[in-house]
């Protein structure tokens, strides 16, 4: 083997233990944590992204114009003019050049498409008026502009236009201008022609004073600038009467106007009459009232006339020269007519025309022009008249006095009659008397007591009943019905089964038809309160009742309804349980037959000794007072109302169904609030109304 052949020797490979090397291994991580983070962000974002299009709702919004800009608050998503908004509410602004910017409140419904179509408004333009004059006005479309020109025209709106500028002594132009609107200024070159020509004026005599509008020119003859509009004139000269007149001269010519003759100056009248007032006429016409100064022409005679009432006309006749003013003061004479004045009492006053002129019965001696004559006494009413006296002849007049109390009286019918019909008579109570009855009074109950009362109020009073006609003109329906065959429901008869709200209801409804204040204030169906200054109709008092009822002269009082305190009556007075009614009711009269088994027609027996018919018989009454147990007698009661409350109302007077000695007693009381058959009303009312009782 050759020695080029043989390998060379190695090293013999020996194992080592494993060592780990110092410190700790260091790991490639950066690139590997920034490449999740970047995942994480766009997972997250993208699901915000699907959150908020699958909550939000599409808004479509277009604008006027298109280019307008749109600014919302809070987060949107805008394709186009299409948004995606999340519910809510949001601040909508869009602006343009041009245009108003307009701003409104936006609602976002959730799953709700919306619409918006906003229009904006164009902003006005303005117009530049540029001219070499000055003090130039303008009317827009007619109406005055504030601007003063040369200057700008503010505020006007897109479209046509009519200006038209004036400036004093130069024709007005007008003008048709297109604004653009959009804020933009337009500018308009102004043209005014002066309004002016040239007039020669002369007068006759000439060196008059020329004045034109207020100014002096120079003196006639003389030349000077005219309106065409028309220049007032003014021509003066001593001794002559002025000229003023208007002439006028198209714009830009020259003319002669014809010479003025000038008039020689007039003369004055200066008058004053005595007394002063008189009418003025000159030469047949009306100058006016004196005092007075007056133009007269000179020269001339002249003839006045002088008129006042309760004087002899005076006439006067007169002259004066050029420029005189002639002062007169004339006189004029009484034209006297005699009254003969009687009056009564004696020592009254007498006053003319608003001034004292003596007392007591005289011979007044006055202008034949007519007077106010007043004749006052103190505790009398005063009476007041005109007269004309007539110098003529003498005239009579004769005046007494009414005491207050007569006078109030002369004017307060003593009847007075209703729209419904009904006749209602005055009562005038003066001296207390006693309601209720003795104790030993037979038949008298115990709630009859005896009281002292007093009425001062006068009032009205119901004649008769209220009749089923009368009634009905209020409530048609009403059927006052019948008993066993018997009818009470014919229009002449007493209107009845009516309860105690039903019959005040029907004074209210009459208070209105005669236009008088409602004496109850009713709500609903209650009554809340009386109005007692009211003089509107109502329920008798139950003290004004037993007044009409049982008075008599000197403060008597009748026992029943017939003149004398027999029992039973001994001729027919009235309508009560008679023969007749025996089948229909428990008491009654044996020997006594008034010919009704019912209800008799209103006023078909005698009236009482103050007129009023079936006061205590035909059917019972209604009154206006609660009912209660009365107070025994004591200081007398003024204009008693009876109680301020109470659950039921009295019932006063005796019926048809009633024939027993207490009930036709005119002092028996009842009470209830329901209707009966037997039981109607009559209305009363206060004379006046007031606020404070007399």
């Amino acid at each position: 083997m050759n020695s080029t052949d043989q390998e060379e020797p190695t090293e013999n490979l020996k194992p080592t233990k494993f060592s780990p090397l110092d410190g700790e291994t260091k790991k490639h991580r950066g690139k590997t944590s920034v490449g999740l983070w970047v995942l994480a962000i766009t997972l997250a974002a993208g699901s915000l992204v699907m959150l908020y299009l699958a909550s939000a709702s599409p808004v479509i919004i277009t604008t006027t114009p298109l280019d307008s800009r749109i600014e919302l608050s809070g987060v949107s998503f805008r394709i186009g003019s299409n948004y995606l908004l999340l519910p809510g509410k949001y601040e909508v602004r869009v602006t343009a050049t041009g245009y108003k910017q307009h701003d409104m409140d936006l609602e976002v419904l959730s799953n709700n498409e919306q619409q918006l179509n906003i229009v904006l408004e164009p902003l006005p333009g303005e117009l530049k008026v540029e001219s070499t004059l000055k003090e130039i006005t303008a009317l827009v479309d007619g109406a005055p502009s504030v601007a003063i020109l040369p200057g700008v025209i503010k505020g006007l709106r897109k479209g046509t236009h009519q200006i038209v500028l004036s400036k004093a002594r130069y024709l007005d132009s007008k003008y048709d201008v297109d604004i653009i609107g959009l804020g933009e200024t337009q500018t308009l070159e102004a043209e005014l022609q002066p309004g002016w020509g040239t007039l020669k004026i002369d007068s006759v005599p000439n060196a008059a004073e020329l004045w034109i509008d207020d100014k002096l020119v120079g003196n006639t003859p003389a030349t000077a600038e005219v309106l065409q509009s028309g220049s007032s004139i003014l021509l003066k000269k001593s001794g002559f009467n002025d000229w003023s007149g208007t002439l006028s001269i198209t714009a830009g010519e020259t003319q002669v106007y014809p010479p003025i003759p000038l008039v020689t100056a007039d003369g004055y009248l200066q008058l004053e009459t005595v007394p002063t007032g008189a009418s003025i006429i000159l030469n047949g016409n009306f100058q006016g009232i004196s005092p007075l100064k007056i133009p007269v022409r000179p020269k001339q005679r002249h003839k006045i006339e002088m008129i006042l009432e309760g004087y002899i006309k005076k006439l006067h006749g007169f002259t004066v020269a050029s420029d005189q003013v002639l002062k007169l003061q004339l006189t004029l004479q009484e034209d006297i007519g005699e009254i003969a004045l009687s009056i009564s009492p004696e020592g009254a006053k007498v006053y003319v025309d608003n001034k004292f002129f003596s007392t007591g019965s005289q011979t007044l001696r006055l202008p034949s022009r007519q007077h106010e004559l007043r004749i006052e006494q103190k505790g009398y009413r005063t009476e007041t008249f005109k007269v004309l006296p007539q110098p003529s002849q003498q005239q009579a007049l004769s005046v007494t006095l009414l005491t207050e109390e007569a006078a109030y009286w002369s004017t307060r019918p003593n009847r007075i009659k209703t729209v419904a019909d009904i006749q209602l008579l005055l009562m005038r109570p003066k001296a207390p008397f006693l309601m209720g009855a003795p104790r030993r009074q037979p038949g008298r109950r115990a709630n009859e007591v005896e009281r002292a009362v007093t009425l001062k109020r006068p009032f009205y009073i119901g004649e008769t009943e209220v009749s089923n006609r009368q009634f009905r003109m209020w409530k048609t329906n009403h059927s006052s019905s019948a008993i066993s065959g018997k009818t009470l429901d014919m229009e002449e008869q007493p209107v009845v089964n009516v309860s105690w709200e039903e019959a005040i209801r029907f004074c209210n409804w009459l208070s209105k038809q005669d236009l008088l204040s409602p004496f109850y204030l009713i709500n609903t169906d209650q009554t809340e309160r009386i109005d007692w200054s009211s003089n509107g109709y109502r329920l008798p008092t139950e003290a004004e009742w037993s007044w009409v009822a049982r008075t008599g002269p000197h403060g008597s009082a009748q026992i029943y309804p017939w003149e004398n305190d027999r029992f039973p009556p001994d001729r027919v007075v009235g309508n009560y349980a008679d023969i007749a009614a025996a089948k229909l009711v428990r008491f009654k009269l044996l020997s006594y037959t008034d010919g009704y088994p019912v209800s008799a027609p209103i006023g078909t027996f005698p009236s009482n000794k103050k007129g009023l018919y079936n006061i205590g018989g035909n059917v019972a009454e209604w009154v206006n007072d609660y009912y209660d147990l009365q107070p025994h007698r004591g200081e007398p009661l003024i204009d008693l109302k009876g109680p301020e409350g109470g659950t039921r109302h009295v019932i006063r007077g005796a019926s048809w169904a009633m024939g027993s000695r207490s009930e036709l007693r005119l002092t028996y009381r009842d009470h209830g609030n329901d209707p009966r058959i037997d039981l109607g009303f009559r209305i009363a009312r206060y004379v006046d109304r007031i606020t404070e009782e007399k």
